[in-house]
């Protein structure tokens, strides 16, 4: 049977804080929020009122990245309505910092900080837990459902709303006494991932059809990290165009992929690893029959990978050797080649109660010729600036002086204009900026889904 574990760290001092940890058939104290028989139940015991004069509700703001399932608010706001979810953390008691890392099977390490804010201040805990890579978003929202009210308790119990909790201890029976054998994982921690997808989509003068299919597999533990993937992906979109004259000619557009990466990576410190990298790579759009690329890599964090979640400042440099083999003769006027590179990569990734950043820089340049190099820099930045007002930066730039791959051959206007070969360039850019501001109601979080599928269906005007 699997088993879910969840660990708490205190960041102040000792308070009391249950939470409920399973191992084998063992089971500690559990947080519920009592129903009438508990409150009727001789083994319960009702936490009493630790501030008789505070305040009697409890402002919690979630900030939990959208993307990630399990992070829709209205599950929460409906399924724990004893707090009072907030849309700004400047409001809030309590802050939920929910960060995630991917663990070896592919499931989900989900680490919650549970910031105080105004009058808890100074109060911080952090519990984490697991989830299974074929979990469904309901279990995901259960697992952190049973995690926000555990964390919560302790915030809550310093407030009137102490006298809505109860506290209940489950006994081990004698088997969850016993030691429990160590588990012997037959596959030995290998996880093995595959998909195929495909659409197609159209109108009566242009179609489109794209199918692809991957496999990846990963062993991963504390001291070694390994990753074999290969994917492989077809694109045809088909055009009719139009003459001044008016006859008609269909023009097709084919773009293939295919790729295989490997990845091995020894943990050597805390904050030192060592590896190899390699791929092999043919692409239509970069002129590519074969790219096979491969090196030793090292990488140093300036901070112990378990605060990841959290923070990363890490840079890495790779040594490659490349053996290039192109579909037609470049603008060089070759058609195979063989070059040394070296990449140098610093990024940093950080969330905090403020807000998150994430910055990367990365240089990589063919050692035969120093002036083929590349050089990008990029980002995101989500700030909470004051009550209501939100900053949002997202960005990259590159500097190109690597295209190798060019072909020598002049390409169409149609071959231009459906991207099917890369162009010449010397840099590449993209930016966003946005800021959002929101007032009102700091409370008013109900939920209300109805007609909500009218909008998604419409097509225009509502």
């Amino acid at each position: 049977m699997l088993k879910r574990s969840t660990v708490v760290r205190h960041a102040t001092a000792p308070t009391l804080v249950v939470v409920a940890l399973t191992l084998g058939a063992v089971t500690l104290p559990s947080l519920t929020l009592p129903s009438r028989a508990d409150a009727q139940s001789p083994t319960a015991a009702v936490a009493s009122v630790a501030t008789p004069a505070a305040r009697a509700d409890l402002r919690v703001f979630l900030d939990c990245p959208n993307f990630q399932s399990g992070c829709a608010l209205d599950y929460y706001v409906v399924e724990l309505p004893f707090a009072h979810w907030t849309r700004d953390r400047l409001f809030a008691d309590v802050q939920l910092l929910v960060t995630t890392l991917t663990t070896g099977s592919g499931g989900t390490e989900w680490t919650v900080a549970f910031i105080g804010r105004e009058r808890f201040a100074g109060l911080v805990d952090t519990i984490t837990t697991t989830t299974l890579p074929n979990a469904s978003e309901d279990d995901v929202r259960k697992t952190l459902s049973g995690v926000f009210v555990r964390g919560l308790y302790r915030y809550a119990q310093r407030t009137p709303l102490a006298s809505q909790f109860t506290l209940r201890y489950t006994r081990p029976d004698s088997a969850g006494r016993t030691t429990a054998a160590p588990v012997r994982d037959p596959w030995d921690f290998w996880t093995i991932e595959t998909g195929v997808n495909a659409f197609l989509n159209g109108e009566q003068q242009q179609r489109f059809a794209n199918i692809g299919a991957s496999i990846e597999a990963r062993r991963i533990t504390n001291g070694w990290k390994t990753v074999l993937g290969f994917e492989t992906e077809y694109n045809e979109s088909t055009y009719t165009l139009r003459d001044s004259l008016g006859a008609s000619t269909e023009f097709a557009n084919i773009i293939r992929n295919a790729g295989a990466r490997l990845r091995v990576v020894r943990s050597v410190t805390p904050r030192w690893s060592l590896g190899v990298v390699g791929s092999a790579r043919r692409s239509d759009f970069l002129n590519t029959h074969l790219a096979a690329r491969g090196g030793p890599v090292v990488e140093a964090n300036l901070f112990p990978w378990a605060e990841a979640t959290r923070r990363q400042l890490t840079a890495s440099y790779a040594l490659s050797w490349n053996d290039f083999r192109y579909r037609e003769r470049t603008v060089f006027g070759v058609t195979a080649e063989q070059r040394p590179s070296q990449v140098l990569t610093v990024a940093t990734n950080v969330r905090q109660k403020w807000g998150s950043l994430d910055l990367s820089a990365r240089g990589s340049q063919y050692l035969h010729d120093l002036q083929k190099y590349e050089l990008s820099v990029g980002g995101s930045m989500r700030l909470q600036l004051v009550r209501g007002l939100s900053l949002t930066i997202d960005g990259r730039w590159s500097r190109v002086r690597d295209q190798l791959y060019l072909p020598g051959a002049q390409l169409s206007n149609e071959e231009i204009l459906v991207r099917q070969r890369a162009l010449a360039t010397g840099y590449q850019y993209f930016t966003y900026v946005g800021v959002s501001y929101t007032f009102g109601s700091i409370y008013n979080t109900i939920v209300n889904p109805r007609l909500d599928s009218f909008r998604l269906l419409s097509n225009g005007g509502f």
